[in-house]
């Protein structure tokens, strides 16, 4: 099903662009204007369950739309005193905002190619990698901005880096990682928006932010 009025790859790509840079519910226009269903990729996260262990929010579709509505609300938080931004601040950025969208609602967009049951479990290993391969190929497709492509891509390979690093990561861990964002037009800190948000949207089995240790690590890098 085409979302409302929309024939072409090209729309749905100005449409989900648009989501992403101005909404700040992107799951409810993403419902409303019909591009879940309208964007295969985004359909089969609906028919990707996982470990209830991790994930007891459901299936992949519903992790990865409540991460873009946390990552919607973390791109709009104020820098100064916590407050929200409104359209008038002179320092929203839109392009921003798109790219945490985008990033959150798609870091996972390789589960379905990879999901196993194995043991009585849930596993996607390698979904990371794959979710990179599936957004460059689906930003060419839609005719999405190819600087955002780069940029979201790489969170998305990128979402799980912690995952392999227990405790503190090494110095030339966190500038490996930060010099290969900042090499495809994010950043860090982009990274860690997303990495919070995947933690975050998993109702009862949310989690601490694993992205904290990495950013810690950064800022010793900078003084």
């Amino acid at each position: 099903m085409a979302g409302r009025g929309i024939r072409t790859d090209r729309d749905l790509g100005a449409a989900l662009l648009r989501i992403a840079r101005d909404e700040d519910v992107p799951s409810r226009a993403l419902r409303e204007e019909g591009l879940v269903d309208a964007v295969p990729e985004l359909a089969a996260l609906a028919d990707t369950p996982q470990d209830p262990q991790w994930h007891p929010e459901g299936d992949v579709l519903v992790h990865s739309l409540w991460a873009a509505d946390l990552a919607a609300a973390h791109a709009d938080a104020h820098p100064n005193a916590g407050r929200v931004r409104t359209a008038g601040d002179q320092d929203l950025d839109p392009d921003r905002h798109a790219r945490l969208v985008l990033a959150a609602l798609f870091h996972d967009l390789g589960k379905p190619g990879t999901t196993r049951r194995k043991d009585g479990r849930i596993i996607s290993y390698g979904h990371a990698e794959r979710g990179a391969e599936l957004i460059r190929s689906l930003g060419r497709r839609l005719d999405l901005p190819q600087p955002l492509v780069r940029a979201v891509a790489v969170i998305a390979e990128t979402h799980m880096a912690h995952v392999s690093v227990p405790g503190e990561p090494s110095a030339k861990a966190v500038r490996r990682l930060r010099d290969r964002l900042e090499a495809s037009g994010t950043s860090l800190d982009d990274w860690a928006v997303v990495v919070r948000c995947d933690g975050e949207a998993r109702g009862a089995a949310a989690r601490p932010d694993a992205s904290l240790p990495w950013t810690r690590v950064a800022r010793r890098l900078t003084r």
